[in-house]
């Protein structure tokens, strides 16, 4: 006769058999002591920071200043992966399917988190629960430039020259960042139907900018300052509520009548979701202490920028505020919705 004894315990459909409530006690008070300790190793090799847009832009060149002194300060490389396109989608999605161990890290921006999910009726990350903010880094204000041989000098005069010349106006713009947004709603403001030339990335787009293929463009202060010192920019107008400090007497866009024209080029720092605490706490400390280098302070100033260094908490809140902020910049753009 068959035994109908039965096991002690049933088994999962795995064939392992359930813990019980002690092991299952003792297996959760150790995970604190895990992510402790993994923290503590942490890092044991290079880190891989993706920036989501092509070389030479203004959240390049602060990424890859800060990557340098983060090196430093953690002991190990922190190795600039640029991986352009979808203005920044595809490299915000790479980076949303990492590991979560702290090896693969994102430079979140205005774009990625605020006017991609703003503009397409889908992405393949979600900007908020995709990520683990781990700290700001800097926050620059855009300016209005042109190409110096273009007859206008400031934002008034530009207005009516593309009004007149808008069959053959100009003003370019990397897809899907802050400055593509600008450019079409400065087309509602002014009502003139120029054209709005899309790039990979800024660098490319001020390339045709001094060639004289592309008029006008808004760029942040970081790319702009350098070349309006020689000239090879003019610059029309700040996207600020007040005049700048290293640039006085250029009047504000508000002040010549476009006060809805206020934006900033802003970016920080985020892992996968699911990095453990431990390492977004240990990586936030770190981006603050460089922070207080008196020399990044310093040549943050003389580009114009405000460093925003904090915890991933003051970071996750100023990315839901911008969100809301650039939500309302595309619907007055009136630019349809990518599928």
């Amino acid at each position: 006769m068959a035994n109908k004894s039965h096991p002690t315990h049933d088994k999962s459909a795995y064939g392992a058999a359930p813990l019980d409530r002690r092991t299952a006690l003792s297996l959760l008070l150790t995970l604190p002591f895990a992510s402790s300790a993994l923290a503590e190793s942490y890092p044991t090799h290079p880190i891989k920071l993706i920036l989501p847009f092509a070389p030479g832009g203004v959240t390049d060149v602060t990424a890859r200043y800060v990557a340098q002194l983060l090196s430093g300060a953690l002991g190990q490389s922190v190795i600039i992966e640029n991986r352009s396109g979808g203005g920044g989608a595809i490299g915000s999605t790479a980076a949303a399917n990492a590991d979560p161990d702290g090896y693969t890290l994102l430079v979140v921006s205005s774009a990625t988190q605020s006017i991609l999910p703003a503009t397409h009726e889908k992405l393949d990350y979600d900007p908020i629960k995709s990520f683990e903010a781990i700290s700001g880094m800097s926050n620059a204000p855009y300016l209005l430039v042109s190409n110096p041989n273009v007859p206008v000098k400031d934002a008034k005069e530009l207005s009516e020259y593309a009004k007149a010349h808008f069959k053959t106006f100009n003003v370019g713009a990397a897809t899907g960042t802050p400055p593509h947004i600008l450019a079409y709603v400065l087309k509602q403001l002014i009502g003139a139907d120029f054209n709005v030339p899309l790039y990979r990335g800024g660098s490319p787009a001020m390339a045709d900018l001094f060639a004289g293929q592309v008029q006008a463009m808004f760029q942040p202060t970081t790319i702009v300052l350098p070349l309006a010192s020689e000239k090879r920019v003019r610059v029309l107008g700040a996207a600020t509520e007040e005049r700048l400090s290293v640039l006085p007497d250029v009047p504000t866009l508000a002040e010549q009548g476009f006060p809805e024209l206020v934006a900033n080029s802003w970016n920080g720092l985020a892992a996968p979701a699911g990095t453990p605490a431990p390492i977004v706490n240990q990586l936030s400390k770190a981006v603050r202490d460089v922070f207080k280098s008196a020399e990044l302070k310093t040549k943050f100033e003389n580009l114009g920028i405000t460093p925003i260094a904090g915890t991933p908490e003051q970071l996750s809140t100023f990315m839901k505020k911008e969100a809301v902020r650039w939500q309302a910049l595309v619907k007055l753009s009136k630019m349809p919705k990518v599928p």
